[in-house]
């Protein structure tokens, strides 16, 4: 089972900071759980956009690394994580579509609020981080 959208934002957390649950299943299918690792790591990044109207989880006190997340789910699944460069790179470009999806639908005045006439910038330099994960992948 993949979640399709694993982060952070989707879980929730007890007073142990321990995850509890995990919440927003309708993307979820049958696949390679490797792809929400790799989703996860993506939204471990850093983006050092200053004002960016997409966060990621990186700043968030406590929370561990992309490569400690890699190194604890390596040591408690047994799966090979050699790979997961690809599965990084795709949650880059998925992201990527997904917020020109939203500007599209900024630019036809169907999406409102703070932040989204910054939606379109943010797109190449997602495309830009999937390209460079695939490089140094």
């Amino acid at each position: 089972m993949v979640h399709g959208d694993y982060r952070l934002d989707n879980v929730l957390v007890g007073p142990d900071d321990r995850i509890r649950a995990v919440l927003d299943w309708e993307m979820s299918t049958l696949g390679d759980p490797l792809t929400d690792l790799g989703l996860l790591v993506m939204y471990s990044t850093p983006l050092d956009l200053p004002d960016s109207p997409i966060s990621t989880t990186a700043t968030a006190p406590g929370h561990p690394s992309a490569a400690e997340l890699v190194e604890r789910y390596a040591a408690r699944s047994g799966r090979d994580t050699s790979a997961l460069s690809w599965y990084t790179a795709f949650a880059w470009f998925k992201l990527a579509v997904i917020l020109e999806g939203i500007h599209y639908r900024y630019t036809l005045g169907r999406t409102v609020g703070a932040g989204f006439d910054r939606i379109g910038e943010l797109v190449p330099v997602f495309i830009a981080h999937g390209l460079t994960t695939l490089q140094e992948g």
